[in-house]
């Protein structure tokens, strides 16, 4: 059971937490960190049942924890992936993974360096009009893709 900690409790980052917490046999969450703790957060880590630290820099340098799940704000994505990798945790990292191709190639090499392991999340990528899309693409239909 990989032991996990959650980082960024908005919207999605609860929706990730109930989507594996009691029905997965491969991870859980036992910590989390948000921005804003508000009384809300409070109750939705009790129910939960994982601790709140107070920062990401905490669950760090926690030994019980083997990976950080990031949910939060994109602009930090590649900062944080660095961080967590010289840390010695596993990273899920929700997309963007990053806003610069040096800023992606560094946390990469990070990972690489350290020897953790990198997932990244695109909820979307089996949806049907995404798959229709990329077929479209590999067709050429649309042209030259740029971006």
């Amino acid at each position: 059971m990989l032991d996990a900690a959650i980082v960024g409790l908005g919207w999605w980052g609860k929706t990730l937490v109930e989507s594996v917490q009691g029905r997965s046999d491969t991870i859980r969450f036992t910590a989390g960190a948000t921005r804003t703790v508000s009384h809300e957060v409070e109750a939705f880590a009790k129910d939960q049942k994982f601790r709140l630290a107070d920062s990401l820099e905490m669950l760090l340098t926690d030994s019980s924890l083997d990976a950080i799940v990031l949910a939060t704000p994109h602009s930090v994505h590649a900062l944080q992936v660095i961080t967590a990798a010289r840390a010695g945790k596993h990273v899920f990292c929700e997309k963007p993974f990053a806003l610069t191709r040096d800023d992606a190639e560094s946390a990469a090499a990070a990972i690489g360096k350290a020897g953790v392991t990198l997932g990244l999340g695109y909820n979307r990528r089996f949806h049907p009009e995404m798959i229709k899309l990329r077929e479209r693409i590999r067709n050429g239909e649309l042209g030259t893709v740029m971006h």
